[in-house]
């Protein structure tokens, strides 16, 4: 769990990021000059990720994203992230660590009567997979009769699958450049994927002993401003 000082961080960051997609909107839509619409794919890099260093235990990922206003207010968006695990306790080592891919497609439903403007407010939905391993090693099994006992080395390669549903909010700070933040609810679909042992980490999705988890992004974002219509 990540600590209170880390949650009071990002909790500040939301409020930030709410602030600022409000001031914007109401200066834009005032000051706006531009009519036409930017159009281009949109790349992102998640900050947060860098936050869970802090989590118990420890964990190390970093997380990339794109999207495309391919319509009005319609966005697909494909998310690629790493992540990994390793926590020595008295009676066991265990290591996760895997590559994760998430696609899916946002609506936007912040209205704008500015069509130069690019802030959104958007719900969505993903679905999300992990190829990854674990395992768990050195295993000390205590009984008072027989004495401690050592089993050896477990370890696995498995595909979590999931299912997400999205809200996010993302403000052009610059031209072209967006901060914005994610929430997610994300529903386990393979839970039972090890019957021998269960996954502490199943990377993008969180712990494999909850069907159920949630999960937030503060990412910066770039447009490729390809074409204005």
């Amino acid at each position: 769990m990540l600590n209170m000082k880390v949650m009071k961080y990002i909790s500040g960051f939301i409020s930030k990021a709410a602030l600022l997609l409000f001031a914007l909107g109401l200066f834009g839509q005032v000051s706006a000059q531009d009519t036409l619409r930017t159009f281009g794919p949109r790349f992102g890099i998640d900050l947060a990720r860098f936050l869970y260093i802090f989590a118990d235990p420890s964990e190390t990922g970093a997380e990339v994203s794109a999207d495309f206003e391919i319509y009005k207010n319609i966005y697909p968006v494909f998310e690629l992230g790493y992540s990994s695990i390793s926590e020595s306790e008295e009676l066991f080592d265990y290591k996760a660590s895997g590559l994760y891919a998430r696609a899916g497609i946002d609506y936007n439903i912040l209205p704008l009567k500015d069509r130069s403007m690019h802030h959104s407010i958007t719900v969505g939905l993903r679905y999300g997979m992990s190829p990854f391993s674990h395992s768990i090693d050195r295993i000390r099994v205590r009984n008072a009769y027989w004495g401690d006992y050592q089993p050896g080395i477990y370890e696995n390669n498995l595909t979590g699958h999931w299912a997400e549903l999205v809200g996010s909010m993302k403000a052009e700070i610059l031209p072209n450049f967006f901060l914005g933040w994610t929430l997610r609810l994300k529903l386990l679909l393979n839970p039972d994927m090890d019957p021998l042992m269960v996954p502490e980490l199943i990377p993008g999705y969180g712990t494999g002993g909850e069907n159920r988890s949630f999960g937030f992004s503060y990412s910066i974002l770039y447009k490729i401003p390809l074409l204005k219509k």
